[in-house]
């Protein structure tokens, strides 16, 4: 008697292959994208440094550090000869956010942060501050450098999770010139404004819709 074998896969067989296959590709997919997180946030840090530099060098010639404005025009000369241009976010190609310690006197001190996108980031600790949440100057702004300050907020708990944004709400609070959220009386001048004395993490001194004129 003769025997006739198939040759071939059931379709099980074949779904269990395919599932496996996907599955290895998952991990390789996420392991490379993990990597060119973490290469783009070496530059963003890069970036930080150098502006970092270039603004104690600005310091020690003119005795103050440079306007809340200067590094909102990417690629800019607005820091030469300290810095032949201004960086930007590799990715995002957004300004890295400048925050005076005292908006009344730029030569007190200053903050610069970026975001990191591998927010498992050691140094992120380091600095006080959350991989999610930041550093209290705004979600997603979790690493920095600073003069006249410490990087972190003051009193700002890098383990605190936040409760979800409230609805907007018109209010008495609008984004200044230099991207900061001030109180302000004269609502009529200002073409968005907040209930949130944060300003719901709005402000931008590139961000024209949300400015008091």
């Amino acid at each position: 008697m003769k025997y006739k074998y198939s040759h071939g896969f059931t379709l099980v067989e074949l779904m269990i292959a395919v599932s496996i296959i996907a599955l290895i590709l998952g991990v390789i997919f996420i392991n490379w994208r993990v990597q060119i997180n973490r290469g783009q946030d070496v530059l963003r840090k890069k970036h930080l440094t150098d502006i970092k530099r270039a603004f104690e060098e600005y310091f020690n010639d003119k005795g103050c550090y440079p306007s809340a404005t200067v590094l909102s025009t990417c690629n800019g000369t607005a820091l030469q000869p300290y810095l032949a241009a201004i960086p930007c976010d590799p990715v995002s190609k957004l300004p890295y956010k400048y925050v005076p310690v005292n908006d009344a006197n730029l030569c007190s001190g200053y903050r610069v942060f970026t975001s990191l996108r591998d927010t498992s980031d050691a140094d992120i600790g380091k600095q006080g501050c959350n991989g999610v949440t930041g550093c209290g100057f705004g979600v997603g702004f979790n690493y920095g450098i600073s003069s006249g300050a410490t990087v972190a907020l003051p009193g700002f708990n890098p383990n605190y999770t936040p409760t979800p944004t409230p609805p907007f709400q018109t209010g008495f609070n609008a984004c200044d010139a230099n991207g900061i959220c001030n109180s302000t009386t004269n609502l009529s001048t200002c073409p968005v404004s907040y209930a949130d004395s944060n300003c719901y993490n709005q402000c931008s001194p590139t961000r024209w819709d949300n400015r008091c004129l």
